[in-house]
């Protein structure tokens, strides 16, 4: 396994982390009046996810807070800053179609962790941040 692909899959799981405490928050605070469990697991925690990637990936450094941890970085594949668009396509990719192109080519992604298949989609990829 990559070791870059390392990286994203531990930078993945401190942004479910931070993303799961901020919905549960979100939840206990200001949507306390929605009792309906399946609306919040349906609806709030995946838009609040999207919302909260977005705005990392978007403003700044492109970078979730577990990419700053593992150093890694989100890049646009023309060298120009991400697009909120590019964002949304990965996002919405990785969540739906993504983990079925990976595991139909594990071999190369598993190679190669710069290039995921949201990556693809996108026209983004993942560096290593030197600093």
């Amino acid at each position: 396994m990559d070791g870059l692909l390392k990286r994203r899959i531990g930078a993945g799981v401190v942004d479910v982390l931070v993303q799961g405490i901020v919905s549960g928050v979100l939840e206990k605070t200001v949507l306390k009046r929605i009792k309906n469990k399946a609306v919040h697991a349906l609806i709030t925690e995946p838009a609040v996810n999207c919302f909260i990637e977005t705005v990392q990936l978007s403003t700044g450094s492109g970078q979730t807070v577990g990419q700053r941890l593992f150093r890694i970085q989100v890049v646009s594949e023309n060298g120009q800053p991400l697009a909120v668009k590019q964002i949304a396509k990965r996002i919405v990719y990785r969540e739906t179609i993504a983990s079925v192109k990976a595991w139909k080519n594990r071999k190369v992604y598993l190679r190669d962790g710069s290039i995921l298949p949201e990556d693809e989609f996108a026209g983004t990829r993942v560096i290593r941040k030197i600093n």
